[in-house]
């Protein structure tokens, strides 16, 4: 069947989605998507979903502990995202806004 497979061409696929994964991916890639999934029911997600751990990886690189608002407009994702990745932003030795001033310069 490999053999056969080298004489396949875009022409031969009919007019739909496979023809436009051919020519997305190429004629071979196909054959070899079919040959390690074929027959069975796949789930491919969107292209976004496959790019978040790199997406959500440059968000913490980047996070300086105050920039939440502009890490969600630069990332097309909410402040309450970027805060569940990075945190609250409080950094060492920031005094909470509640805190007693008395006690904290004590220490």
């Amino acid at each position: 069947m490999d053999e056969l497979s080298k004489e396949l061409t875009i022409e031969m696929f009919s007019d739909g989605l496979w023809r436009e994964i051919a020519q997305a991916i190429g004629v071979e890639n196909v054959y070899k998507l079919a040959k390690v999934t074929g027959g069975v029911t796949v789930y491919i997600p969107r292209p976004e979903s496959i790019v978040r751990p790199v997406r959500d990886a440059h968000i913490k690189a980047e996070f300086n502990g105050f920039n939440h608002i502009e890490l969600a407009e630069k990332y097309d994702v909410t402040e309450r995202w970027v805060r569940a990745l990075c945190g609250l932003g409080v950094t060492e030795g920031q005094i909470g806004l509640f805190e007693d001033w008395d006690n904290t310069s004590q220490n």
